[in-house]
């Protein structure tokens, strides 16, 4: 579905609500995006992205002994990543996975990091944190 352009019935609208819907439209047509990618690993993932116009970071979390990653799952315990968003995220979404994941957060985030803590550290992921 493609949204209305509020420009073929801006003559109805108040000034305010003319240059809302105008806002609105433009983010839509814009085609919203979480993030791009920048680079691929040896297995050929993405493995950074640059920060897309979404209000959220992707990272990509290498299994515990891996290479060519930012982050890696630690042998035991917690990993902690500094999203870099400048407030508080929400939480974060498991985009992908080379292996059965669930993961968690044992602790609160804050506006410099969260902690994330993963069923399986053997499988190489990619998180969207918001």
């Amino acid at each position: 579905m493609r949204p209305y352009d509020p420009n073929t019935f801006a003559h109805t609208l108040p000034t305010l609500h003319r240059q809302w819907t105008q806002s609105v439209q433009q983010a839509l047509s814009g085609n919203i995006d979480m993030g791009t990618p920048t680079s691929k690993d040896s297995t050929g993932q993405y493995n950074e992205f640059q920060k897309g116009n979404g209000s959220g970071v992707l990272i990509r979390i290498g299994a515990h002994g891996s290479s060519g990653n930012t982050y890696t799952w630690p042998a035991a315990g917690n990993l902690v990543i500094n999203h870099g968003l400048l407030r508080q995220p929400i939480g974060c979404h498991l985009v992908s996975s080379d292996a059965q994941l669930t993961i968690c957060q044992p602790t609160a985030p804050d506006s410099n990091s969260i902690t994330l803590s993963p069923s399986n550290n053997a499988a190489n992921a990619t998180v969207y944190i918001f």
